[in-house]
């Protein structure tokens, strides 16, 4: 070989060793572990990044240039690595409720859902901003929400209302301040026969124009000798404007139930967990067997569904974050280091 091949093919095998690739960080429970990984968003390079046998870890956002990851372990947010080194706590392991949590554009603040004790040693649900400089942690509105999500622009929040026996829940949107609170999308209003709509999940598309969340039907039926049990009758994917306009309905199977989902490929596709075959027709038997929840790409013009994980465990909690975003480098090639989680 002359020496001007050798040349070009090291500087091939630097370049592609250069290369960042768009990645998913995800949750996910394997043989008993519930941890933290990464993985390339065709769902290749699976990685292990910080487990823990017991409450794991749940990874909640990319921070906006792609350096660090933000997570929940049993009440405290962390950040970490996007190889799992140091990891750094944000807020006290107080054993108070902490739900979904996401970025300002800027990084500079994280909002949350969470909980804070009043009287009798109550718990109240609020909406927290998190400066991550000073560690100054602000109610910004004592609304009982979860799911928030800061939109690209940095204006405004999503949020969904908890999920209540019999009861509808739909998206919500207030200024970044927690101002004006207000329905994005309208209550369906009463339904027949105990039958009601659930919407959750939100989360802003990469331009902030749309936004995707889903949309579960369900009834109350009463079964002799058990009682009150649910019934499934549709889970949807749905996307709307920023004005709260029903635009697309995805095309996937009503029987998959999701656990959580994002945009990916800049907004032409949505990235989503799912396990499917739950019964439609009546209340899930008591002992029927859960399927596995596994991670799946839906591209929005094709309908395409690509399936990116396959095992018997349960993954959730994702965040997918562009190759244009991500820092070029080789860190992918590098061993990974098991950051270590305060017990």
């Amino acid at each position: 070989m002359n020496t001007r091949k050798v040349i070009l093919l090291c500087l091939v095998g630097l370049l592609l060793s250069t290369t960042a690739h768009a990645k998913i960080i995800f949750s996910s429970e394997r043989n008993g572990l519930r941890g933290v990984y990464v993985m390339d968003d065709d769902g290749s390079n699976q990685t292990l990044l910080t487990v823990e046998k017991k409450w794991g870890p749940y990874p909640w956002s990319w921070s906006p240039d792609g350096t660090q990851i933000l997570f929940k372990h049993r009440s405290a947010l962390f950040l970490m690595n996007p190889d799992g080194t140091n990891i750094q706590q944000l807020t006290e392991n107080d054993n108070s409720y902490i739900g979904r949590a996401s970025f300002s554009p800027d990084g500079n603040f994280i909002v949350y859902d969470g909980s804070v004790k009043i009287a009798n040693n109550d718990e109240k649900y609020v909406i927290k901003m998190l400066n991550i400089k000073t560690g100054n942690i602000e109610v910004i509105s004592d609304l009982s929400v979860i799911q928030c999500d800061w939109s690209p622009d940095g204006k405004h929040i999503i949020f969904a209302e908890p999920l209540s026996p019999g009861r509808n829940g739909t998206i919500w949107i207030m200024g970044a301040d927690g101002h004006n609170p207000r329905r994005l999308i309208p209550d369906p209003g009463p339904q027949a026969d105990n039958f009601f709509i659930y919407r959750s999940r939100p989360r802003w598309s990469p331009n902030g124009q749309q936004i995707v969340f889903t949309e579960d039907h369900r009834k109350w039926e009463f079964v002799p000798n058990v009682g009150n049990m649910l019934v499934f009758k549709a889970f949807r994917y749905i996307i709307c404007d920023r004005n709260g306009t029903i635009i697309k309905k995805l095309s996937i199977p009503k029987d998959w139930d999701s656990l959580s989902i994002d945009w990916m490929d800049d907004g032409n596709s949505v990235v989503f967990s799912a396990g499917f075959g739950i019964p439609m027709d009546g209340p899930v038997p008591l002992d029927f067997e859960w399927p596995p929840y596994n991670i799946y790409k839906y591209h929005i013009w094709t309908n395409k569904i690509t399936r990116l994980t396959d095992h018997p465990g349960v993954d959730q909690a994702i965040d997918w974050i562009s190759d244009d975003v991500l820092p070029v480098s080789p860190q992918g090639k590098k061993k990974v280091t098991w950051g270590k989680l305060k017990q």
